[in-house]
């Protein structure tokens, strides 16, 4: 036991064994947070000083973005035109 929980509520708060049920559409937009979170961790550690590092950071977000849209627009364009071939 952890303190006064019993082992079995400590488990059951793990969200690895019971996830959070989220609708359908709204897993994509969690893609947002992991961008801009990346997006500044890349550019604190490029960094010289804090004091330009808005900006940086939100056009290295855009780029990450837009790239993955660019990506995903293209294999699926691929998977259309192999499945009219097909």
């Amino acid at each position: 036991m952890i303190g006064w929980l019993p082992a079995a509520t400590v488990i059951a708060w793990a969200p690895f064994v019971n996830p959070l049920k989220l609708p359908p559409g709204t897993r994509l937009w969690l893609v947002l947070p992991l961008l801009l979170c990346v997006a500044v961790v890349y550019r604190v550690t490029r960094a010289q000083s804090a004091s330009g590092l808005i900006r940086p950071t939100l056009t290295t977000f855009m780029n990450i973005l837009i790239g993955m849209v660019l990506i995903a627009a293209g294999a699926y364009a691929a998977h259309e035109l192999v499945l009219r071939l097909a």
